[in-house]
């Protein structure tokens, strides 16, 4: 492979695993000047390094290290190579240095491996791009990557092997490899050896060069499982020798440098837990009971300085008295409520006794929470509840018994009993009216989050109207006071109430809204995105689309089981709307499997009539009209959804050829009443011009309207589940249906029955262009191919979008998806 460097050359090494995200940051065309790997001995520096060069292969790749003679390194510069690769870089000597200064003057690019920083490597020059540093964080193997590996090493892991490894090593790649290898039958080390031999590798080789001051800072700053700054000044505040003190700020900056840091997160920072196990055994070894005094201190303080978020982690993970402890996580209460930021909070719940919990109501309310947890245990959440109501003074409101009635609405609606959620919401609304506005202000978060449990109830009973009603003033309110938490929770679920009232722009801004506020707070992964999922694949769905909404629905699907109060009817509906568009009965079978007793959630009123919609559609989608009228008869819709009941069996009355029994199925709905959500009228429409064609007769009074009503609301869906309508539709046996939205359905239709159009690379550019002002010569240009090669392609787009110009190639690029929205 041309690659040299003595006895030091790895040519013949193969990294275990191949980590190719970081060796392109080493070898890709976007690679800085410099690129330094750092960190501890087992962190995998070298390993990286080999990986490197390996994909380099070129005989102008040199690599050498501690054990290469300097003139050896000086000739190796000399004979300019592209790419010098040196591992040990702070063990060189003054002449090795030499030669790498040279090389990087003379434009060569330098890979070099070192334990620290060295002091060359500025921020200025990480900044500029000169250096780009790859440190212990980037180096740590992550939950897929110890999946990957345990496979390479013929080691099974499920799912809770993978976090005991992870949880045991860090990610600390020595260390997996050590412990996936002991996990093989073939294994040659016992758990006992594994354990001695990762000590002692800690302690010698990672840990044995330090100072004794640096290791009794290191060791008091392992007594807590995070810190920033503040925090760390905290601990060393009264513990260390007025001489060994240093600003924290200083000491995070230095053992970050030396790669004995890493993030827990924006602003916090930790020792990997080897490091910091090595370290607090030791420390007990010589001053038993030191940690835990060291804790108890700096608890009491962060909490009298108001930091109980940085105290909790410190309750969690030492043997603090449990009474100081539950005070702790008292005074949490209020904040995490405040920012929605239970991670630290429910832990430290978990820690404390019984006994303890018993006695406080704020307590119980918080096992409560915890309890929810997933898989949530309905019975627990119940008991503490009810444990913390008989507790309080009923009579008067207070932020406690405000907490208990919202948590008994999410009770009765997780049974399914929309009569006790009624009961509760009532309960709270009287004590509310009944308080002050001094009272109702003090109490500001608890009022958002009893108003968005209000909204979810009038969900539940059909009454959409009412539900927009209270989650956008708790939206509005949450937002004026800059609760995020409650915000994004009342837009998630705000998005889904849109969708059914048919206003499918708010539900777009919405799920904007609450997808933004959960990136930004760092809330992608919580509980509320399920309905953001839920309801981003209906709106694809109500556009005519269904590529990639499988995926979607799977995402809302792997988050359902996690829910107190599981949407399993909205997303059988979805499921079976995409099974009836794309003839697919496996998605029938995934609504089929939401729309059962198991459920309880789907005992609630509308939620019933959304599951026996869901089965009749699956039903359709498996051709078996007459089950799915069965499915529908003594079905008893809520108030005001009679209409989504009547479209529901007349589609049935359709698809099984009977359109006289649809008629009247239809003709005891109003299509035109104005109280309708839009969408739902122009299914109304849809179904009657269906029938209509189906009884041969004219169907143009109401493809007019259908037509005003998709114009309006930009969906496409009613047309394209009925398949007469469809076909008139796009086979020019109707009047009126403009040109574009014709060839818009049709281009739909053959990407639901079949797959969307494959476009190259140099396809896709030309698309996005086209949406521009500029003519193909401009874009030929810009794009710096002939205009003969441009016209070409776009005749190829053309060709596989259906289309005959560039108008209709940018409306249906755009109906697929495969453009963004105008």
């Amino acid at each position: 492979m041309g690659i040299s460097g003595g006895p030091y050359s790895r040519a013949h090494h193969q990294p275990v695993l191949f980590r190719n995200h970081l060796a392109d940051a080493l070898t890709g065309d976007g690679a800085a000047p410099v690129t330094l790997v750092h960190g501890p001995p087992g962190i995998g520096k070298s390993v990286l390094l080999d990986h490197a060069v390996h994909l380099l292969g070129a005989a102008d790749v040199r690599r050498f290290g501690p054990g290469d003679d300097p003139e050896v390194v000086s000739r190796t510069v000399g004979s300019e190579p592209a790419v010098v690769v040196a591992d040990s870089f702070t063990e060189l000597d003054d002449a090795a240095r030499a030669a790498l200064r040279s090389a990087y003057e003379q434009g060569m690019r330098l890979i070099v491996a070192s334990r620290s920083l060295p002091s060359w490597v500025t921020a200025q020059r990480v900044l500029d791009g000169t250096v780009r540093v790859i440190g212990t964080q980037d180096l740590l193997f992550d939950a897929d990557e110890i999946r990957q590996l345990g496979a390479r090493l013929d080691v099974p892991l499920g799912a809770d092997d993978v976090a005991q490894v992870g949880r045991l090593t860090d990610g600390w790649p020595t260390l997996v490899v050590a412990a996936l290898r002991s996990r093989r039958p073939d294994a040659a080390l016992s758990e006992r050896q594994l354990r001695d031999l990762t000590d002692r590798f800690v302690r010698v080789e990672v840990l044995g060069d330090l100072a004794p001051d640096e290791r009794d800072l290191l060791t008091t700053a392992a007594a807590a499982p995070r810190f920033d700054a503040s925090v760390l000044a905290l601990l060393l505040d009264g513990t260390t020798p007025a001489e060994q003190l240093i600003a924290p700020a200083r000491l995070i900056d230095r053992w970050a440098a030396s790669g004995w840091l890493i993030h827990a997160s924006e602003t916090h920072w930790r020792l990997p837990e080897p490091f910091r196990r090595s370290l607090l055994a030791d420390l007990e070894l010589r001053h038993p009971g030191r940690r835990v005094d060291l804790l108890t201190e700096a608890v009491r303080i962060l909490v009298a300085r108001g930091r109980t978020g940085d105290a909790l982690p410190l309750v969690v993970d030492s043997s603090l008295d449990k009474v100081t402890a539950g005070g702790v996580v008292r005074a949490s209460w209020e904040p995490a409520v405040a920012r929605g930021q239970f991670s630290d909070l429910l832990p430290a719940v978990n820690t404390l006794p019984d006994d303890i919990l018993a006695g406080d109501p704020v307590l119980l309310l918080l096992a409560a929470v915890s309890a929810l947890a997933p898989p949530p245990d309905l019975a627990t959440f119940a008991h503490r509840v009810a444990q913390a109501d008989a507790q309080v003074d009923q009579t008067r409101l207070s932020a406690t018994l405000l907490t208990i009635r919202s948590f008994q609405m999410v009770l009765g609606r997780g049974r399914g009993d929309s009569a006790a959620a009624r009961t509760a919401e009532q309960s709270g609304r009287r004590l509310i009216d009944a308080a002050t506005d001094d009272d109702r202000r003090v109490l500001t978060d608890r009022l958002i989050y009893f108003d968005w449990q209000s909204g979810a109830n009038r969900l539940a009973d059909g009454d959409i109207e009412q539900a927009e009603s209270l989650l956008g003033a708790a939206a509005t309110a949450a937002r004026h006071a800059g609760t995020s938490w409650h915000e994004a929770n009342c837009e998630a679920l705000r998005s889904y109430t849109s969708v059914l009232r048919g206003d499918l722009a708010a539900a777009r801004r919405q799920v904007r809204s609450a997808t933004e506020l959960a990136e930004r707070n760092g809330w992608t992964r919580n509980q509320f995105t399920d309905h953001v999922h839920l309801t981003r694949g209906l709106l694809e769905l109500e556009l005519g689309r269904t590529s990639g909404v499988a995926a979607v629905l799977h995402e809302a699907q792997r988050r359902l089981e996690r829910d107190a109060v599981p949407p399993a009817a909205r997303l059988a509906t979805a499921w079976a709307v995409l099974a009836v568009l794309r003839r697919d009965e496996t998605a029938a079978g995934h609504a089929e499997l939401l729309c059962g007793d198991d459920y309880p959630s789907n005992r609630l009123p509308l939620n019933r009539l959304l599951a026996s919609v869901a089965r009749s559609l699956a039903l359709i989608a498996r051709d078996d009209p007459k089950a799915a009228l069965v499915e529908l008869d003594g079905t008893v819709a809520p108030p005001g959804h009679q209409a989504v009941l009547a479209a529901a069996r007349a589609r049935a009355h359709l698809a099984a050829l009977d359109p006289l029994a649809a008629d009247r199925e239809l003709a005891a709905v109003d299509a035109t009443a104005s109280a309708l959500p839009l969408t739902l009228r122009a299914d109304l429409h849809a179904l009657r011009a269906e029938s209509a064609l189906q009884r041969g007769a004219d169907p143009q009074s109401h493809i007019h309207q259908l037509l005003a009503l998709l114009e309006r609301t930009e969906s496409r869906r009613p047309v394209l589940m009925l398949p007469a309508l469809h076909e008139a539709m796009t086979g020019g046996g109707l009047d009126g249906p403009p040109d574009a939205l014709v060839t818009e359905l049709a281009a739909l239709h053959r990407a639901n029955t079949g797959s969307l159009p494959a476009l190259s690379e140099r396809e896709s550019q030309v698309l996005a262009a086209l949406v521009g002002p500029e003519t193909l010569a401009d874009i030929a240009k810009g794009l710096f191919v002939s205009a003969n090669t441009l016209k070409t392609t776009t005749r190829s787009i053309y060709r596989k979008l259906g289309v005959a110009d560039r108008y209709e190639a940018v409306r249906v690029a755009r109906a697929l998806a495969l453009l963004p929205p105008e």
